[in-house]
Order: C-alpha cells, then structure tokens, then sequence
C-alpha cells in the first residue's frame, strides 16, 4: 500500500478528529486507525455497560432474584446504531471495477468503494492480488451505497484462506457473496457492521484466537451450503478459543441469522467476555447458540439475552448431509456441553419457539425470564431423547439459579437434570417459573414418564422448588432421585403440584408443602 508524507498524514488526522470526535493522537498515527478506536471504545463503553447491569443479578439472593422486576435488568435500552462512527473521506470514492485498484490506491487506508460489486480474486493475496484486510483499514461503501463483494478465486488462488496477525479493520456496508469462509486468525480489533454474508460454502464469519472482535448489525443467509459434517461446517459465526491466544472481549448484536446449515453461533474452547444479544435466529439445521468444550475465567460476566430464536432443527439440510436425515441430537437452541461448568454466565430475556432438541441445556449461573414454548418438535422424525426446556448441568463450583421462565411443551419435561457423577453438586433453585406441560402427541419423541421436574443425580446439598406455576396436580410433578442414604443439607418443595418421588432427609431444612 501506497505511503503518505508526514504532512499529509497530519492533516489527515486532523480531518478525521474533526469528523470523529477524537482527538488526533487517539489513533496512535492514522486517520483510520483513529476512527477505528473510537469505535472500538463506543463498543466497548456499550459491552461494559452491560457486564455492569447483568452483575448486579449475580449479587442477589435467590428469593431477591425471584421477586425482582425484570424490568430493573433489562438492558434493551443499551443499544447501538448502525451508524457507529462518521469515517473522514479523504480521497473520494474508489469507482473503479477492480477491487485490488480500490484497496491498493487508498493512501489514507480508509477504503471507499463506490462501485456497486466488485469481484475478489483473493484475499490473504495469492498470486499478486491485492491482500483484502490489511491492518489499520476500514473498508465501506461510499455513503448511502451498499456494495457487493462476490469470491471470483482463479484455479492459482487456494480456497481455504486465513487473515493472519492483523489489528484495526472496519468493516462497513458490504454484501459478501459465496465465499467458501471468512476466516481470521490471531487478529486484534475486528469490527463486521452492517454487512451481509449470503451463500457462504463452509462457514460464515469465523474467528480463531482472536480479541476485541464486533460482529453487528449484520444478516447471514444460507451459510454452510456443502455442509457434510455436523461438527464441523455451516456455522455462520464461530469463535474458537486458542492455547496460545486469548479469545475474548466478543460482541455479537442485532444480527438476523437465517438457515444455517450448522448451527447459527458457535463458540468452541475458551472464549471468554462476551455478550450475544438482540440477535433474530431462525430455520437453522442444527442448533442456534452452541458451546462446544466451553470454559470461562469467572473474571466476567458471559450474557446471552434478548435473543429471538425460532424454528430450530427445521432448516432444509443440503443434500450430503444424511445426518440431519436421521437424527435430531445437536438441535437445542441455547447449548453448553462436554462436562465444564460456566460461572457467571446469565442467560434472560431470550424468546425459544419451535425446537427439536432442548431450549437450553447447561451449566450456568443464571437463567432468568426466558420464554421456551414446544420444545422437542418433530422429534418423532429427527431422533431425540432430548426435548426438555430446560436441562440442567449441575454445577459442583456455584449454585444455580432458574427464575421467572415461561415454558410451554409437549416434551418429556420442563426442567431436567441427570448426572451419574460422584461429584456433590452445589445447590439449585427452581423458583416462580410458569409451566405448561402439554399433552403430547405422535410428532414428539418421549420414551420416559413425563413430569413438570426431575433432578436425578448422586448428591446435591441444596434444592428448592418454590412459588413455580401451572404444575401437574392428577399425576407426579415432581421426582428427585439421589444415592440411596445420601443426606441434603436443604431441601424445600412449596408449589401446588402432585409429589414423586423425594429425597430422604436433609440436615437443616427438610421442608414439603403442597399447597
């Protein structure tokens, strides 16, 4: 890329302060690294926000969980705009065709197309073509445009491509078409807003040991369109989590996601700081929001809220995938798995309609006012077993709080839990939920005896089950099945359900009341 004077970078600067409400030096010696770290910082100063909000639930008591307003932490009202930054325009429009001329005769590295496509022949920079995302770069549409980025790879040029050990890149107002991935690695700062991804091969938008990473505002369409492989294409967004790199300071807002032929959202590893909200989730072959080996610190607050999630494993699977044929097992909607647990991780506010699988399964602190309604769908043609609401992944390291959710299903159960584990699991609370088990039918999939709750682990020193709503009252509601002769510290069971089987004793509250 073409160098500028010390002059002309100065009164670049300059103009992009001006433009950007930043002082000159805030960008450390360019106008687009300038504008990035503004936006940066607008991201960042949101994300905190709220982290802050969402802790303060960590703070309450379970019973002030209960009776608390939603309202009081709902952070619906924390949002951000497309608009995140006004960018100095230096140079003009690029109107060229050619997309390498664009990128490579932009001197201030704030690239603004003004074409309406473009075709990329490579974009690491295969074979002399121009590299797509060099560092300290925003790369948008001219004002008021959308352009249009189709893959155009020559036989000369890999398929499989990585942006590698890159810092600063704005991303504005593209449309990406066909891609086989999009794929950053070891990157810093990566900002995706207002983009498209449609038809992508494999995966969407994936990053790998990466840090301050922003995708917003963006809509992904049929990614994973050669999908063969359950576990490992057709995510349109995933963060993987490095040995040798921190993954974290994740924000994924206000994005539409529709048919995935994967799952829409993965995170895999440890991948830690982040927040998924007010996203639109639908028509995806397997899952929604997944975990994968999941860990976190402890050090943050890990959110997942205010996501609208719907039809979940009724995607059209493509046609190599026979799986997706046979099977429903990978379809719950919000999904931590492999055996870790994830403290302080608060899952509310989200919206779960229509799931084959699970709405959402897991070891979390807190699941809070989420709505789950017809849980196990179709799972009579896409093999399940499990088609819960809500499955509970005991936790030895914290205790476990499910408050206030609205769940409605015609699947085996509202709230499970199992472990065949010698491991003595902390507490759980069950706590002013509003069930409506449903009579089921031949589309559902329930080989066990239904019930409204069943906890069915060896030991577990604290279980409260109070003030819940809608529960069975002609057959067993509730069972908790523990270690023949183990003894709980507490248990309380205070709802107008019938009882099935309980528990033994408990040394300092042993306490049933069916009202």
């Amino acid at each position: 890329m073409k160098r500028i004077t010390s002059a002309m970078l100065a009164a670049f600067i300059t103009a992009g302060a001006l433009l950007c409400g930043v002082s000159a030096d805030a960008g450390g010696g360019e106008p687009a690294l300038g504008s990035i770290v503004l936006a940066r910082h607008n991201i960042d100063s949101h994300t905190s926000q709220i982290q802050k909000k969402n802790a303060k639930l960590l703070k309450l008591t379970p019973d002030e969980l209960a009776a608390a307003s939603f309202a009081d932490y709902d952070t619906s009202d924390v949002i951000i705009g497309t608009e995140i930054c006004e960018f100095s325009d230096t140079k003009g429009d690029r109107t060229g065709g050619s997309i390498e001329n664009a990128i490579d005769g932009s001197e201030d590295n704030i690239v603004t197309l003004g074409a309406d496509s473009y075709t990329v022949r490579s974009i690491e920079g295969f074979s002399g073509h121009t590299e797509l995302f060099p560092s300290s770069t925003v790369l948008r549409a001219a004002t008021g445009k959308r352009v249009r980025l189709d893959c155009g790879y020559g036989d000369d040029v890999p398929e499989y491509q990585i942006v590698k050990d890159k810092k600063n890149i704005y991303i504005e107002n593209i449309d990406f078409y066909d891609f086989p991935v999009l794929k950053f690695e070891n990157c810093e700062n990566i900002i995706i807003n207002n983009c498209t991804f449609t038809g992508f091969l494999d995966n969407g938008v994936v990053f790998r040991g990466c840090s301050d990473i922003s995708v917003i505002n963006c809509t992904f369409t049929d990614c994973g369109v050669r999908m063969s492989d359950a576990t490992s294409e057709g995510y349109s967004i995933r963060i993987v989590g490095d040995k040798d790199a921190k993954t974290e300071n994740v924000l994924i807002e206000n994005c539409t996601i529709d048919h995935s032929y994967g799952k829409a959202i993965s995170l895999v590893g440890s991948v830690d700081n982040y927040v998924i909200r007010n996203n639109k989730i639908s028509n995806t072959v397997w899952g929604a929001i997944d975990y994968w080996t999941p860990s976190v610190s402890g050090e943050y607050v890990n959110v997942v809220e205010n996501n609208d999630i719907l039809n979940i494993g009724f995607g059209a699977p493509a046609e190599d995938d026979k799986a997706a044929l046979k099977s429903g097992v990978g379809c719950a909607a919000i999904f931590a798995g492999m055996g870790m647990t994830l403290p302080k991780s608060v899952v509310k506010n989200n919206t779960l309609k229509n799931v084959v699988e699970t709405g959402i399964e897991g070891p979390y602190e807190i699941i809070y006012h989420n709505t789950i309604k017809n849980t196990g769908e179709r799972s009579a043609t896409r093999y399940t077993g499990s088609t819960e609401a809500v499955f509970i992944k005991p936790s030895a390291d914290f205790e476990q709080k499910y408050v206030a959710n609205d769940i409605e299903t015609r699947g085996l159960r509202c709230f499970s839990s199992y472990s065949g584990s010698e491991s003595e699991y902390t507490a759980i609370y069950i706590l002013n939920n509003k069930m409506s088990l449903k009579k089921t039918d031949p589309t559902i999939t329930c080989n066990y005896a239904r019930s409204d709750i069943e906890i069915n682990c060896k030991k577990l020193k604290k279980l409260v089950i109070s003030g819940n709503e809608g529960m069975l009252t002609t057959e067993p509601s509730v069972n908790i099945y523990l270690s023949q002769g183990y003894q709980m510290d507490y248990f309380d069971l205070s709802n107008p359900c019938m009882i099935g089987a309980m528990p033994e004793s408990a040394r300092y509250c042993f306490n049933i009341m069916n009202k």
